[in-house]
């Protein structure tokens, strides 16, 4: 008969069928032959002859003799050497011997036997070899032939289970109907040959899932329980095989009665059979396994540990060495691992792992169960890994697959089985390491074992979801739709094939929902939220209470609810989402490697129940369960990083409602360490780096610290550079690269930085679909960036954009969403914005209507609302500055103490928040005089600007907000806002910037305004010389600081060589940092940044107090030491004058009552009207009515205006200087004015009349400029002498129009006769930027003839019109030329400046001064050109003097000597007006 036994591997069961039929094993003769009769008939062999008759018989003998004792030994080399006696016996029988076909099936029953001990393919094709002689030597209609047809059977089985042959089978099948045919019914035999047939359908329905061959085993089954009495020994055997069929039909339909019915019979089967019984321990391992599959079903865990309790009996059963032990202990390890899963008790894990080891050690190579035994460790090494993230775990799985696969034969009905153990093992590698071949290999391999399973197969819907999952994997890696589609697809189909009720459902449900939540996630369907919602639900409902696989469904299910709730807002979601999350949490036992991701996400509810609610408790759960997660998971493990991440964002949340630092750092570190734990390869690498980009983002707004900045803009970038442009996060990747780019601009102005946010924003936007979850935040980023840019350019469109987009962000928006607040917020600034331009009191109105919804719909607590509160505070401002109504300016007022209430020291907007409250104060001291309120705004001023967390932006806002009220407030605390906020000045003019984006600064920042009403302040509080202090820091500030990078002071070297050495690379590399040379791979921002640290570490050096600090007046006093110094300092409302006679004498104040903003911008447009009337912008144009180019008319206006302006100039600025200079005892010598404002455009030099110029005037950009001239020339008095003398009379540039200049060689040749052989000139073509540029750096003299031009709208590009290009003012101020000593700029327009930069000294004149020369004569407008060779010739004599030596500060007396020469000819006022010297 033939008897089943059950193995059990990765949830499946499988039967093994072993023969126990033969004749030699039914009748278990009893040997009486001892060992003396064995050695007898071996010596009776050893004195036969080969040919003897009685040969054969004695060979027959003994295989019988050995062979029974090997039933008794089971010692295997018994049974070889019975089967060498059997085999030469066979040999040795004449062919038509009539035992030799029983001698045959005896022989092929112990080829089997050897075949089942050691697993060679050899014994069992000799076991089938004489199973087919058997047959073939017996006659038909012979009683014993079906017997042998039925042993025939049973090889063609073994065979089957061994290589997958199908023919195999069907033979099998064959020759067992044969028998049963062939057998009547009343024989007793015929129910051992249907126990036979139930077994062979039960393979062929495995091999390709037809229902019907599992029906007809079924049946077989029971009819031969139906004729087994109860005392018959082989009834337990049977019921087991019936008990077999039942769950095969309970695996395939689901039907828990079959189910039931299996563990009845099997009951039963162990009941009847006695402790000790051979047939005892298979009994015991079938009930194991139905008792296991009852608990897979039902999920009671007295079902398990009854099965374990099974398989224990079963290998206690067995002695060590049974050919059985190994299937036993194989299957043991698997319900090891099932209790593992249930309680995560790792001594479970560790047994699983121990039987595994046992089973494959014992099982020989070539053995058919040895990839069953393999694949079955290669899941216990899986396990494992998966909890300790041990790699040789990883490694040894994978193997322990690939092993499992090459020894199983191509068609066996295994390797379907085989190959997806192995693809689960590459997808494990790939989760560790990210590399895509090996989720490639995967897929293949999944893909491989669908294809090798024929349609209706019971295990075809378990593998097509296996193929969904791999195909998931890859979506998440590449982002491909249709691989989530494909996924989505396989998984229906899994479905559709699966019967209503099946425990598997559940399972299908639950991954299909997983997908439809993942493309929710990228597409933000609503349609795939609810679908996938509507699968957890039912797989959670399919799932019965304490099932093992019922906490991944409640968290899933979580999640989900999670999802929606984030997706509409919906409270109730909330709570479910943290209903399941808790049961989930509460239903997994300590130790099980799913508790850790299971705290993770109990701590995602827990942060959304404190973002909706602001109750900080909420905070402290998600933290409490987040560092639970990580004491849970072992160092290694390969999901801690996943751990640390989400740690660092429950920091990340704290630190942003406490504010305290440690927060910040706990969470950077956090980041950190899942960075660097996380190959660069895997699929989760980007997201961990944009999650540091933004605690990089939050440290910096905290610190202000650029690195950070810079770091958070590199990781960024990184994520972006590392993941496909079709990726499904691509879009949020953009979203979150604008964020550093956004904060950069804020910081340090730079345009490019603010279009390159909203690039990103832009691409955000519509790489996102209509509907999805995550568009109306990526609206709301990209309105912020317009509103930017709005702010920056005064763009209306750019405004109008900002709107359009917070109101789709609002729409799409659902009632009670937690982020309607914020939308509503922002759109209360935009409409704000709106009103501030347009001046309309209806924007401003539906302004307050959102701020009051964002601060009504605001939990109290919540850690926005203080931001709330602060907006509608400004809303309520602008109506009452707008109505005057007093009960608004008390709303502002309440809402901005709220404010303060709620912001502690130390937050990001403390300093903000008091300055807010401070303007409220101010307001209601206007209206009501209550002091109280002022003092409490004094004080609140003062808080605010000692904030040292306070942003540069911030500080200047506070001191702007403060200077616009200071008539209010004592002077002394105006002058200290004044130094404050100037000491503020050089963060706010960040060198990392270029000089476009600082000048942008000066004037965005309201910078001149500032310093020019400090300086006021100053003078009217009788602080003249702070007075000069604040002047000076307000003068070409960009100027200074390119200063300040080409030169350092010479005992920093001599004492500190190392941070001396330090500090002029970095300032050298700075030089650079402007649009036309800067290096894309050099970081500017971080450079400034290492630079202003260098300069903290110097400051701390004893008598390095002050390095590279403003001067003081004590320093500054000494630009006065050859002649006074006339600074002219305007307002809008006064102009003063401070005067500094000499450095010994004490500055003078005199005020200018009667030049106020109005008459200076009357004098400054008529000088403009009258250069425009006479037409002299190009150095050859002549202005005189005999040239035909001007109307006579327009000529006498214009020089009737030039006159006027002149007068005016005279009898209001620059005599009542000489008068108070005069009183001094000065009336003639070196002057040096140095103005601001309008003056900078104003002929201050040629105001006096003739006879009263008795001063030989210059101009300075800023009085340092001029004190460290006069160093310079102190150390280079015998410097090089040689002159460069350039000159262009006619340019091929196009940029303009340039008629050429007739007496540039004029001009040259009479520098050249003068300086004799110490000139290098260029002419014509000879003379190329780069050329000049090398001319320049080889000599200490620069004469240039040629054209100038001023850019009104680029001051950078202003430059000297060369042979084929320009020389534009951004290239010169990159040069460093520390021997050089006058430029002589023969063109027009070269000291002209700009308009709106008035004091930047943005000109070329003044940019020769700052690439190192000492003086400057150049043009305030065009000169004709006649009158250029004169006026050099007189220079240049004046220079050399008598014994030709050239001295730089003979330049002034020179040109002032050329110029009385002009006036002495009666020139036009427009000639001799517009030279102009600069420096010493």
């Amino acid at each position: 008969m033939a008897e089943i036994s059950m193995q059990y591997q990765s949830d499946d069961l499988m039967l093994n069928s072993t023969s126990d039929g033969l004749s030699v094993e039914d009748q278990s003769r009893e040997s009486n032959e001892d060992s003396d009769i064995l050695r007898g008939f071996m010596n009776v062999l050893c004195s036969l002859s080969p040919g003897d008759p009685k040969l054969s018989k004695c060979l027959r003998v003994l295989f019988e003799l050995i062979t029974n004792k090997y039933r008794e030994t089971e010692d295997i080399r018994d049974l070889e050497a019975a089967l060498i006696f059997g085999v030469a016996g066979a040999e040795a029988a004449p062919s038509d011997h009539p035992d030799l076909p029983e001698h045959f099936q005896a022989l092929s029953f112990y080829f089997t036997e050897k075949y089942n001990r050691a697993g060679h393919l050899e014994s069992l094709e000799d076991a089938l070899k004489y199973d087919l002689a058997a047959v073939a030597a017996t006659p038909e209609g012979h009683p014993d032939l079906p017997t042998r047809h039925r042993g025939l059977a049973i090889s063609y089985t073994d065979k089957y289970k061994r290589t997958g042959d199908v023919d195999s089978l069907e033979l099998a099948l064959k020759y067992n109907l044969l028998a049963v045919d062939a057998t009547p019914e009343e024989d007793p035999g015929l129910s051992d040959l249907h126990q036979s047939l139930a077994v062979l359908y039960t393979y062929r329905y495995r091999r390709t899932g037809d229902l019907g061959d599992l029906e007809a085993a079924l049946q077989y089954n029971l009819k031969v329980i139906s004729v087994t009495p109860d005392e018959d020994p082989r009834l337990p055997g049977r019921q087991n095989n019936l008990a077999v069929s039942y769950n095969e039909r309970y695996k395939r339909t689901g039907n828990v009665e079959d189910l039931e019915e299996a563990l009845n019979y099997s009951l039963a089967a162990v009941s009847v059979t006695p402790e000790g019984h051979p047939r005892a321990p298979g009994l015991h391992q079938s009930l194991s396994v139905f008792y296991t599959e009852k608990y897979g079903r039902i999920g009671d865990l007295e079902d398990l540990e009854a099965g374990l309790k099974h398989s224990l009996l079963a290998i206690s059963a067995i002695p060590e060495g049974h050919p059985m032990l190994p299937e036993l202990q194989h299957n043991l390890s698997a319900t090891y691992t099932k209790r593992y899963r249930r309680l995560g008790d790792i001594k479970d894990l560790e047994a699983a792992i121990e039987y595994d080891l046992a089973a494959v050690n014992a099982t020989p190579e070539g053995h058919p169960a040895l990839p069953e035994h393999l694949h079955g460790l290669a899941i216990s090494y899986r396990i494992r890994y998966r909890k300790t993230g041990n790699l040789d775990d990883l490694e040894g799985a994978l193997n322990c697959n690939l092993k499992a696969v090459a020894n199983t034969p191509d068609s066996h009905p295994d390797l379907p089985e085989q190959y997806h153990g192995l693809a689960v093992s590459h997808i494990d590698k790939y989760r560790r390491f990210g590399d895509l071949q090996d989720l490639e290999q995967a897929i293949k391999y999944d893909l491989t074992a669908v294809a090798a399973t024929p349609e209706g197969h019971p295990t075809l819907p378990s593998l097509h979801e296996n193929l969904a999952i791999s195909y998931v994997d890859r979506y998440q890696r590449n982002g491909d739709l249709q691989d989530l589609q494909t996924a989505i697809n396989y998984t229906l189909t899994a479905i559709a094939a699966t019967p209503y009720g099946h425990p598997q459902l559940s399972h299908l449900h639950h991954n299909l929902a997983v997908s439809y939540d993942d493309r929710f996630k990228r597409t933000g369907s609503q349609t795939d939220l609810e679908d996938g919602f509507k699968y957890f639900l039912l797989a959670v409902a399919e799932t019965p209470q304490g099932h093992y696989n019922l906490p991944e469904r409640q968290q899933n299910l979580a999640t989900s609810y999670l999802h929606r709730y984030r997706q509409m807002g919906n409270l109730q979601d909330l709570k479910d989402a943290l209903k399941y999350h808790l049961a989930a949490v509460t239903a997994t036992p300590e130790g099980h490697p799913e508790l850790p991701i299971r705290h993770i996400n109990l701590a995602l509810s827990y942060r959304d129940w404190y973002k909706r609610t602001g109750d900080i408790q909420h905070l402290e759960e998600a933290l409490k369960y987040n560092l639970a997660a990580i004491d849970a998971t072992p160092e290694g493990h390969h999901e801690l990083y996943h751990m640390h991440d989400h740690l660092a964002t429950s920091y990340d949340e704290r630190y942003k409602r406490t504010g305290n630092l440690q927060d910040m750092e706990n969470a950077i570190k956090y980041r950190l360490v899942a960075v660097d734990g996380t190959p660069e390869d895997h699929s989760d690498f980007p997201a961990l780096l944009n999650n540091l980009a933004a605690s990089y983002i939050s440290r910096y707004r905290r610190i202000g610290n650029l690195e950070d900045l810079e770091a958070a803009l590199k990781n960024n970038l990184a994520c972006i550079a590392i993941t496909p442009e079709d990726h499904a996060n691509m879009a949020g990747w953009y979203q979150n690269l604008a964020v550093p780019y956004t904060e950069r601009y804020i910081r340090t102005g730079d345009l490019q930085d603010l279009e390159a946010a909203l690039k990103y924003h832009l691409a955000a936007v519509e790489g996102t679909p209509d509907g999805h979850t995550n568009l109306p935040e990526r609206h709301t980023s990209l309105a912020t960036s317009y509103t930017e840019k709005y702010r920056r350019t005064d763009d209306i469109t750019a405004l109008q954009n900002a709107l359009h987009y917070r109101l789709a962000a609002l729409s799409a928006t659902p009632e009670g969403h937690p982020d309607l607040p914020v939308r509503y917020q922002d759109l209360a600034v935009t409409y704000s914005d709106m009103y501030i331009r347009t001046g309309l009191l209806r924007d401003l109105e539906t302004a307050l209507k959102y701020d009051l919804l964002a601060v009504n719909t605001t939990p109290t607590g919540h850690p926005d609302l203080p931001g709330r509160h602060q907006t509608l505070a400004i809303s309520y401002d602008y109506r009452y500055r707008s109505t005057g109504s007093l009960q608004d300016l008390a709303d502002a007022l309440k809402y901005r103490l709220e404010v303060v209430a709620a912001v502690p020291e130390g937050h990001p907007q403390f300093a903000v928040a008091q300055r807010a409250l401070a303007e409220s104060y101010v307001e209601k001291y206007k209206t009501d005089k209550d002091l109280q309120a002022l003092q409490s705004a004094q004080q609140l001023y003062r808080v605010a600007l000692g904030c040292k967390i306070a942003t540069p932006q911030d500080l200047w806002g506070i001191s702007i907000s403060f200077m616009k009220n200071t008539e209010y407030f004592e002077s002394s605390d105006v002058l200290y806002v004044c130094s404050t906020a100037l000491d503020v000045l050089p963060s706010l003019l960040w060198l990392g910037s270029s000089i476009r984006n600082r000048h942008e600064t000066l004037l965005r920042n309201e910078v001149p305004n500032f310093i020019s009403t400090a300086v006021t302040i100053a003078l009217q509080a009788s602080e003249i010389q702070l007075a000069a202090e604040f002047f000076e820091q307000g003068l070409s500030t960009t100027h200074r600081q390119n200063l300040q990078l080409k030169h350092e002071p010479v005992n920093l070297k001599d004492k500190f060589p190392s941070q001396s050495e330090r500090l002029h690379h970095i300032s050298s590399l700075l030089q650079n940092s402007n649009h036309e040379s800067s290096d894309l791979n050099v970081n500017y921002n971080l450079l400034a940044h290492e630079r202003q640290q260098i300069i903290k570490e110097i400051r701390k050096h004893h008598g390095f107090e002050k390095f590279l600090l403003p001067p003081r007046y004590s320093n500054l006093c000494f630009a006065a030491q050859n002649g006074p110094v006339v600074m002219l300092n305007y307002t809008g409302a006064q102009t003063d004058v401070i005067i500094i006679v000499s450095p010994s004498a004490s500055p003078c104040h005199l005020p200018l009552a009667d030049v106020s903003g109005s008459v200076i911008q009357r004098q400054v447009e008529t000088l403009r009207s009258a250069l425009k009337k006479l037409n002299i912008r190009s150095r050859n144009k002549q202005p005189s009515s005999d040239a035909g180019t001007v109307k006579e008319d327009e000529f006498r206006d214009a020089q009737h205006s030039l006159h006027s302006v002149n007068v005016w100039l005279w009898v209001s600025v620059v005599k009542p200087v000489f008068l108070l200079l005069e009183k001094h005892g000065i009336t003639g010598g070196r002057l040096w004015w140095c103005p601001s404002g309008p003056f900078t455009y104003l002929p201050l030099h040629a105001a006096a009349p003739q006879k009263k110029s008795t001063f030989i005037q210059s101009y300075i950009p800023t009085l340092d400029t001029l004190i460290q001239a006069n160093l310079k020339q102190k150390s280079m008095v015998n410097g090089n002498n040689v002159l460069a003398a350039i000159g262009v009379s006619q340019t091929l540039v196009e940029s303009g129009i340039w008629p050429e200049i007739p007496s540039v060689k004029d001009e040259l040749d009479n520098v050249t006769k003068l300086f004799g052989d110490k000139v290098q000139q260029l002419q014509g073509s000879e003379a190329s930027v780069t050329r000049v540029l090398e001319a320049m750096q080889s000599t200490s003299w620069l004469h240039l003839a040629c054209h100038g031009e001023q850019d009104s709208q680029d001051p950078l590009n202003s430059g000297l019109i060369l042979y084929q290009e320009k020389l534009n003012l951004g290239k010169i101020l990159e040069i460093d030329l520390p021997k050089a000593k006058l430029v002589y700029l023969s063109a027009c327009e070269t000291a002209m400046g700009d308009g709106r930069l008035t004091n930047e000294a943005m000109h070329l004149a003044g940019g020769f001064l700052t690439a190192g020369f000492q003086g400057a004569i150049g043009t305030l407008w065009s000169m004709p050109d006649m009158d250029g060779p004169k006026v050099a010739e007189r220079v240049y004599k004046t220079i050399l003097g008598e014994d030709g030596v050239p001295d730089v500060r003979m330049a002034a007396e020179g040109l002032h000597g050329a110029i009385q020469s002009l006036r002495n000819a009666r020139a036009q006022p427009y000639r001799w007006m517009p030279f102009i010297h600069f420096g010493i």
